[in-house]
């Protein structure tokens, strides 16, 4: 399906663009571009650059400013686990941003957009914006942080997501098979409960955690995995 006029989903958006060359540029992946070369003038290779400089400095001002206790290693852990593909993917599926890239005939004809070119068209939005605002960063900055306030005050769960998705990462290269969190252990009060958790693959035990929340138990479960190297 042909994209549709990315100027609709900046009109959605409230963004009121100055040069809407930057956001066509942001909007349009390399293979389009090497199919349209005489009517195309740039695809978003360059804005997704620029783009991920600027997602990294103004999450890190977030991220700062919200957590004050936190040493260098922790907040460097807190950016990492919201600034990374899945996170950008999500908010790229949340404003239908895939409706409005433009691939190749091609790339079309091999299904929905790929998660992959969601990311990086998510920071070559984020580069276009900038440089059409460049004269006020703080517009930036709040654009950014419209879409990160939220993941900001729940980085844990976001933080969950970055091991299991390595660990899963780590599994697929070598192994096939389904990864298993199964629930061992529950007690506590149900106010103050202690959950532990076991992550499998094959019947092969490769970790466990414990924490608050089946969610926080499964991300030490996975952490464990990782560590013990056992994958």
């Amino acid at each position: 399906m042909p994209a549709k006029d990315f100027h609709d989903l900046l009109k959605s958006l409230n963004i009121n663009y100055k040069d809407d060359s930057l956001y066509e540029a942001a909007f349009t992946h390399a293979s389009y571009y090497n199919e349209n070369r005489d009517t195309c003038k740039a695809d978003y290779d360059r804005l997704e650059f620029i783009g991920d400089a600027v997602l990294d400095l103004i999450v890190a001002d977030l991220v700062y400013r919200r957590f004050p206790e936190m040493n260098s290693g922790d907040l460097s852990k807190c950016r990492a686990s919201l600034v990374r593909g899945a996170t950008l993917s999500s908010f790229s599926n949340r404003i239908g941003l895939a409706n409005y890239i433009r691939v190749s005939k091609g790339e079309e004809k091999s299904g929905p957009i790929k998660a992959n070119i969601m990311e990086d068209c998510f920071e070559a939005f984020i580069g276009a914006y900038y440089l059409d605002n460049h004269e006020d960063f703080k517009l930036t900055w709040k654009l950014v942080n419209s879409f990160f306030a939220d993941p900001i005050e729940h980085y844990e769960v976001y933080e969950v997501f970055d091991y299991k998705s390595k660990l899963q990462e780590m599994l697929q290269a070598d192994v096939k098979g389904d990864i298993i969190y199964q629930t061992v252990k529950e007690t506590g009060s149900p106010n103050d409960k202690c959950f532990e958790v076991e992550v499998s693959c094959n019947g092969i035990v490769l970790g466990n955690g414990q924490g608050t929340s089946k969610k926080r138990a499964e991300q030490e479960a996975a952490k464990n995995a990782i560590e013990k190297r056992v994958v």
